[in-house]
């Protein structure tokens, strides 16, 4: 018996076999020894067909026990032996982490599509509501020049009105005047009445 790397570990002869030196010995099957047992079970026809006892007897490694190889072929046939496991967690460990990677790269695609697509609709958001300001501006000065027009207009209605009915005072004075003067000329008062009948035309 040679002792590997831990007094607790015996490997026997060429075999690879390794056992621990506790009072039950038990065997940890290396990647060297589960590959020669996998080799016998596919001889024999695959885990179902194969026995313990053939096994060992294809496999011909010494200090191989009937338990040992019972043991390993039942979780050989239910897919849980040790390498198998240890294969299975580096896969799903390598697709783990590549689920990762394309989850990140997922999101930062989505995040720059994201992004762009409220760029989009921010930029989109702004023109429109600068279009709808200047419409409201336009219709805002329209209608200041409407009102300011309009009491233009009404101011100057109202100046025309003032300056008629001052005209209209000064001349009826004007009238009464030269009326005063000549009151026995009827012609003047009749021209008074035209003239005065006349502005207010």
């Amino acid at each position: 018996m040679n002792s590997t790397h831990d007094r607790q570990i015996c490997v026997q002869g060429d075999t690879g076999l390794v056992l621990t030196t506790d009072p039950k010995p038990r065997l940890r099957w290396t990647a060297e020894l589960h590959e020669r047992f996998v080799d016998a079970v596919t001889q024999l026809g695959g885990p179902d067909k194969a026995t313990p006892k053939t096994i060992m007897k294809v496999m011909g490694v010494k200090g191989l026990t009937l338990y040992h190889l019972k043991s390993h072929l039942q979780k050989f046939r239910l897919g849980k032996q040790p390498h198998k496991d240890l294969n299975d967690q580096a896969v799903r460990d390598a697709s783990a982490l590549e689920f990762q990677r394309d989850g990140a790269a997922t999101s930062r695609i989505m995040g720059h599509h994201f992004n762009e697509h409220i760029n989009i609709h921010h930029t989109e958001g702004l023109r429109t509501q600068m279009e709808v300001r200047r419409r409201l501006n336009e219709q805002l000065e329209a209608h200041y020049i409407y009102v300011l027009w309009k009491k233009v207009q009404k101011h100057l209605q109202m100046r025309i009105d003032a300056q008629g009915k001052y005209m209209e005072t000064i001349l009826d004075k004007a009238c009464r005047t030269l009326a005063g003067e000549n009151v026995n000329s009827q012609d003047t008062r009749n021209w008074s009445c035209s003239r005065t009948s006349s502005l207010g035309r």
